[in-house]
C-alpha cells in the first residue's frame, strides 16, 4: 500500500499536484525525530529559509535513521506566511493539520527508493513511493517507559532516549541489572548479552547508543565504524529477564547461557562464547 494512495482516501479533496512533501532530515543542528517525540515538529516545520509550501498540502515525514525509512508525521494544509528578516531572513508559514489524516500519525513507517538530497519535493514525484512498511498499534513516545517486558527499541529510538537522558527511562533501566537480546532485523540474527555493571541496564545500552556495538567483537565487526548508518539502524533492544543490583556476576552469566542456548544464539547469531 501506497501513502499516497491512503491520502486519497482519508481526505478525498488530497492530490499529489497539490501537494509538496517534506522530507524532515537532520540538518547539522536539531534532528526531526528528537523535535517530533518532543511535541514542537508543527512550529519547527513553520519555519523555512525559502518558499517550500507554495501548494495546497504539504505531506510531511520524518526521516529514522536510515535514508529511506521515513515515520508519516501529517497532511497538512498550507495557509499562508509571512516574510521575516529576525534573526535572518525567513518564511514563517500557517500551517493547519488535516483532522482526518491525524489517526496514523507517529504509527505509519515507509520505505522511499528515493535517495536524492532535495528534501522538498513535489508530490508528483513520490506518488508512486512511499511504502507502509509498518503500522504501530499506538503513536511513537519516547517520554514513558513502558515496563521491562514492554521494553522494544529500535537502534533510533535508543539513541534518542540516551541523547535526551530520558528521566523515565534512565531511572528504570539504571535500576536493575539482567540480560537482554539485541535483534539485527535485516538478518534475524541475534546477540543475548548481560548487563552487569553498577549503571545496570542503561549503562550497558549507553554504550550501544554511543557506537552501535557496545564493544562486542562480532557486532564491532558487522555494525563499527566502517558500516553503513542503516546497518545501525537495523537494530533492535529488548529485555529479558531483569535481576537486582545485588545480583552476583555469577548468576548473571548463568542466565545469559541459559537464553543464549534457549535462542540459539551462538550457532545462528552475533554470540561467540
Amino acid at each position: 500500500m501506497k501513502l499516497f494512495d491512503l491520502l486519497k482516501i482519508w481526505e478525498p479533496t488530497f492530490d499529489a499536484s497539490k501537494a509538496k512533501v517534506h522530507l524532515a532530515r537532520y540538518n547539522g543542528n536539531e534532528r526531526p525525530l528528537d523535535v517530533f517525540l518532543e511535541g514542537k515538529f508543527d512550529w519547527w516545520q513553520r519555519w523555512q529559509t525559502k518558499r517550500n509550501f507554495q501548494r495546497e498540502f504539504v505531506v510531511s515525514l520524518v526521516n529514522t535513521g536510515s535514508p529511506t525509512r521515513w515515520l508519516y508525521a501529517g497532511l497538512f494544509r498550507s495557509i499562508d506566511y509571512v516574510e521575516e528578516a529576525d534573526p535572518k531572513p525567513h518564511y514563517f508559514y500557517t500551517l493547519e493539520r488535516v483532522p482526518s489524516c491525524e489517526e496514523w500519525v507517529g504509527r505509519l513507517y515507509l520505505e522511499s527508493v528515493y535517495t536524492g538530497r532535495p528534501s522538498y519535493l513535489r508530490g508528483e514525484t513520490l506518488a508512486n513511493d512511499l511504502t507502509v512498511v509498518e503500522l504501530l498499534p499506538e503513536r511513537l513516545s519516547i517520554a514513558d517507559f513502558p515496563g521491562f517486558k514492554a521494553v522494544n527499541l529500535t537502534k533510533a529510538q535508543l539513541d534518542i532516549v540516551v541523547r535526551n537522558q530520558s528521566a523515565a527511562w534512565s531511572a528504570a533501566l539504571s535500576s536493575v541489572k539482567g540480560v537482554y537480546v539485541i535483534t539485527d532485523t535485516a538478518t534475524g540474527r541475534l546477540y543475548v548479552g548481560k548487563a552487569s555493571g553498577a549503571d545496570g541496564i542503561w549503562g550497558r545500552w549507553c554504550a550501544y547508543a554511543a557506537n552501535g556495538h557496545g564493544g562486542n567483537v562480532a557486532l564491532r565487526q558487522e555494525f563499527g565504524i566502517e558500516a553503513p548508518e542503516e546497518r545501525r539502524h537495523a537494530l533492535r533492544f529488548a529485555v529479558l529477564e531483569i535481576a537486582d543490583l545485588s545480583a552476583t556476576e555469577a548468576d548473571l552469566c548463568e542466565r545469559e547461557s541459559h537464553w543464549k542456548s534457549v535462542l540459539l544464539s551462538r550457532n545462528h547469531g552475533f554470540n561467540r562464547n
